[in-house]
């Protein structure tokens, strides 16, 4: 839900310090605090650490991740917290979304 709440930045940034808390206990995933972690910063105009956040170009068209941190380390950021290397999450993307009519 707090994924997904983008209009509530206030609240998903309260949920992404409880699911740090939360993965840190071993109650939560450590990919799905890669994927709010990402979000949050996208939000913020920052730099995403684990290349989750995809948007289409201005004109509507082509996909493509939002800048990462440090491109050559990303894999090993990924692999850490248990995402697959980018050129896979990259492909999948791609085939769930694809590239709009414009």
């Amino acid at each position: 839900m707090a994924q997904h709440a983008d209009r509530d930045p206030g609240f998903q940034h309260q949920v992404l310090v409880l699911l740090q808390d939360a993965v840190a206990a071993g109650d939560a995933l450590p990919r799905h605090l890669a994927y709010l972690t990402d979000r949050v910063l996208v939000a913020s105009g920052e730099l995403q650490e684990y290349g989750t956040q995809y948007t289409h170009d201005s004109d509507g068209g082509n996909l493509r991740p939002h800048p990462v941190r440090d491109p050559a380390q990303l894999d090993i950021r990924r692999a850490c917290v248990g995402l697959e290397p980018a050129a896979e999450a990259d492909l999948r993307m791609r085939e769930r979304y694809p590239r709009k009519a414009v």
